[in-house]
């Protein structure tokens, strides 16, 4: 118990610290937050994203380790899911809604926040693996479970082609396989950018919660809660262990894998009509609960 209560009070909380500066500027001046996620979808993510892994210094082993959990994590919660839909007799609606708040962490403003106070640089190289690799499944495969085939294909992927950090992922392995020199001054200003990314992903955050209205879904949010909560780190410890991942890899991806539905979702669900007041609740109340699920799933590791 002590050392959740450690784990509480130095990892995470500083994170619900700022994010709830977040949450008392939205609700005192109302603001548009659209523009700062503008700004760190496209400008200081890629940042973050390109620095994180040309500095990460990984091999390639690791890099194709990392990624393979990312994609067995987010394959094995949709698979719970459609088992989960079926037992607890759900519609295609709620299905679909089940499934995106499962699949599909947030593993940007929370999970690299607190990967980086609890492991630092290190940690947060590998941590960054899983955030470039889950994006791209949102962008692609999300897309297209959340629309059901009302997507073309050809629309995801123009949308999945106007993504920055996409492009950022693509040069960082092309400079980090061929070990291609960056000009100094230019990577100390991509490195000062991406520093800002954390920070304002947080105050983005507290933004969205603010604004989050939702009523209760009892049938669709218990299943999501507890599956995303407590089956997310149970899945993540076997799919490591099957992978034979070790050390600050292992316990990075499993606390990814840890994390509550991406804020993200409600827009998913807003755009398609998948439940978006339930998805708004299911959010919100994963969110705050996280603060014990992960802060036990850390102590259970023991990193």
């Amino acid at each position: 118990m002590t050392d959740i209560i450690a784990v509480l009070s130095q990892n995470i909380l500083p994170i619900f610290v700022v994010a709830f500066l977040g949450f008392a500027l939205q609700r005192w001046l109302n603001l548009d937050k659209r523009v700062l996620s503008s700004v760190v979808m496209n400008v200081l993510s890629p940042c973050l994203v390109f620095t994180s892994l040309v500095n990460s210094r990984l091999d390639g082993d690791e890099l194709i380790g990392l990624a393979t959990f990312t994609l067995l994590s987010i394959s094995g919660m949709a698979i719970l899911g459609l088992l989960a839909a079926r037992l607890f007799r759900l519609s295609r609606k709620n299905t679909v809604a089940l499934l995106i708040v499962l699949m599909f962490v947030n593993g940007g403003n929370y999970g690299l926040t607190l990967i980086q106070l609890r492991y630092g640089e290190t940690g947060l190289a590998r941590a960054i693996v899983y955030f470039t690799t889950s994006t791209l499944v949102v962008y692609t495969v999300g897309m297209f479970v959340a629309s059901m085939g009302q997507l073309d294909w050809r629309q995801a992927v123009r949308r999945l082609l106007r993504l920055p950090p996409v492009y950022a992922a693509v040069f960082a392995l092309i400079v980090y396989w061929w070990q291609i020199p960056v000009p100094v001054p230019l990577m100390r200003g991509l490195e000062v950018a991406g520093a800002g990314a954390i920070p304002v992903m947080l105050l983005v955050l507290g933004m969205q919660m603010a604004d989050l209205r939702g009523g209760a879904h009892w049938r669709l949010a218990v299943p999501a809660v507890v599956l995303r909560l407590l089956g997310g780190p149970l899945l993540g410890v076997g799919i490591a262990s099957l992978l034979g991942l070790q050390g600050i890899g292992r316990a990075t991806s499993i606390i990814e894998a840890s994390m509550p539905p991406a804020v993200f979702t409600i827009i998913l669900a807003t755009e398609f009509d998948l439940q978006p007041t339930a998805v708004t609740s299911i959010v919100l109340v994963s969110t705050v609960a996280s603060l014990l699920t992960v802060a036990a799933t850390i102590t259970f590791l023991g990193l």
